[in-house]
């Protein structure tokens, strides 16, 4: 046997519509007795669907006071106890009981049925915030807040997609290290805190600023003109001098243009802009520019 729930649409509508038209029609004992089978049948039916103990144990009451009325209904059709004052009265106050049980149960189910679709709802829309919050993480640095490399490739394919140009600034923290070893590692963060904060409001509007190593940034600036590029720099070492001077730190920073053409390769034009840094730290310190020789 089927349960409820699964019966086909059409099945149902046709059963209520007979049902209700059968109330309404003068009926024979035999159309009684098929009604009242077929309520029962539904209350079985009902019992087998998972709607908790609580609605079984109303579903089991409903069965039980109507089941007691159609044993009525029928000892009421047998000639010796046609007269017998309690089958006579018994056989509707029971049905109607069952009845009155059973659309109580309906608008248990309705209300369950509410419930579990306000709950699969807000569960919905936790899953849709924590799905945020991992392509955040996914993509941002959380110490800086910045977005991260991986952010970065993705702009990559974005810019090459809109043929879009401008300058790639590759910047490095010159003497870093000695920053953590002088003054701890939490103050080492919270420097990196600070030049991200400065490179945000350094940077021409229409920027994009991402952290993508220990002490490494990339500014994408949305302009290939060479003088406006050499100004925002000029800016920024200007805005960090004291900075600069109080952890005894410095800027490298390398500049190369982006476009579609060259944005295939996304390594490849970080090590160019890193191969440009160098060049900028070997100017300030001849062991480097030794090296790179």
């Amino acid at each position: 046997m089927n349960k409820v729930s699964q019966l086909p649409t059409r099945l149902t509508v046709v059963v209520c519509i007979g049902v209700l038209i059968s109330a309404f029609v003068p009926s024979s004992g035999m159309l009684e007795v098929m009604t009242s089978i077929m309520t029962l049948v539904l209350i079985i039916m009902l019992l087998r669907e998972d709607f908790g103990r609580e609605m079984k144990g109303w579903l089991m009451l409903a069965l039980g006071t109507y089941a007691i009325g159609v044993i009525a209904d029928l000892l009421d059709e047998v000639p010796e106890l046609n007269d017998h004052w309690l089958i006579d009265n018994s056989d509707d106050v029971f049905m109607h009981i069952g009845v009155f049980l059973m659309c109580l149960c309906f608008i248990k189910m309705l209300q369950q049925r509410q419930n579990l679709i306000a709950n699969l709802n807000a569960q919905i829309e936790k899953s849709h915030r924590l799905e945020e919050e991992l392509s955040k993480h996914a993509f941002q640095d959380d110490l800086t807040q910045l977005e991260n490399r991986r952010a970065l490739f993705r702009r990559f394919d974005a810019i090459a997609i809109q043929l879009q140009r401008g300058v790639l600034a590759y910047i490095d923290i010159d003497n870093f290290k000695k920053v953590n070893d002088r003054f701890g590692h939490k103050r080492g963060d919270e420097l990196l805190i600070e030049v991200a904060a400065m490179l945000s409001s350094t940077s021409p509007e229409g920027s994009n600023i991402y952290r993508i190593g220990g002490d490494e940034f990339v500014v994408l600036l949305p302009t290939d003109n060479n003088e406006a590029t050499h100004q925002w720099v000029e800016h920024l070492y200007q805005s960090t001098k004291m900075m600069r001077q109080s952890f005894d730190i410095d800027l490298s920073i390398g500049i190369v243009p982006y476009h579609a053409g060259n944005l295939s390769d996304p390594d490849s034009i970080l090590a160019h802009a890193d191969k440009e840094m160098y060049k900028t730290k070997a100017s300030k310190n001849p062991a480097i520019a030794q090296h790179l020789v």
